[in-house]
């Protein structure tokens, strides 16, 4: 465990960034349970690698992707830590199928669905991830077009954020409670930080959608939605 050494590190600056030290680098494991997956939505894995890069110097994230298969991302937990993971993030195939893993051997955060011995659980205050089988930009053309009457928005760039805030505190041994985004709760005795998904009509395109960086203007006024762009003014 790298716990010791980094918080030494940490007590060294002023700025709240982990600094380089001597030793081996410091790795979080960040578990999907299915990058094309709908569980996909709670999770962005570039942001979150950007996240803990931005305030770790020597951390490094490695991803597995379980592919759907529950059994699979059973042995990529394992996996994680034989291969000396700090810190395992995983957004799970199925909770309910991982529940035996209730004294994981390193620090464990939930992402999308609580497992049993998590320290720390990020997800949406409806519970259950929305289904959606478009990808947001698709979704919203949908929407502009007529097809749909709205799409659901999850806040997956907050949320990928937050777990790798999370995830780089543990290895720092900081308070996990003390971290910015929405206020911390415990969620059966879990510290949590729950966010709340948006229905976005076309209304709301720009002015969620767009104005978050979701999806940019151009991508969304292109090809068969200009002229319906043009026509709501859009463009």
């Amino acid at each position: 465990m790298f716990r010791a050494r980094l918080l030494t590190c940490l007590l060294l600056v002023v700025a709240p960034l982990l600094t380089a030290c001597d030793g081996d680098q410091p790795t979080i494991a960040l578990l999907v349970a299915d990058a094309s997956g709908p569980a996909s939505r709670v999770v962005d894995v570039d942001r979150f690698t950007d996240r803990v890069e931005a305030t770790c110097d020597e951390c490094r994230v490695a991803v597995y992707d379980a592919g759907g298969d529950a059994g699979t991302q059973r042995s990529q937990v394992r996996q994680a830590e034989a291969r000396s993971s700090d810190v395992v993030v995983v957004v799970p195939v199925d909770a309910d199928d991982l529940a035996s893993l209730t004294e994981p051997e390193v620090p464990l955060v939930s992402l999308g669905d609580l497992l049993p011995g998590s320290e720390a659980y990020v997800g949406l205050a409806e519970g259950d991830v929305p289904n959606q089988s478009a990808t947001d930009l698709e979704a919203a053309r949908d929407v502009l077009l007529g097809d749909e009457k709205s799409m659901t928005y999850v806040p997956t760039r907050e949320m990928s954020e937050q777990a790798a805030d999370v995830a780089v505190a543990l290895l720092a041994d900081k308070p996990v409670s003390q971290l910015g985004g929405p206020d911390a709760e415990e969620v059966d005795g879990v510290e949590s930080w729950l966010y709340e998904h948006q229905d976005v009509t076309v209304d709301g395109l720009t002015s969620v959608l767009v104005r978050q960086g979701v999806v940019t203007l151009d991508d969304l006024c292109s090809g068969d939605t200009e002229k319906r762009c043009e026509k709501l003014g859009l463009r």
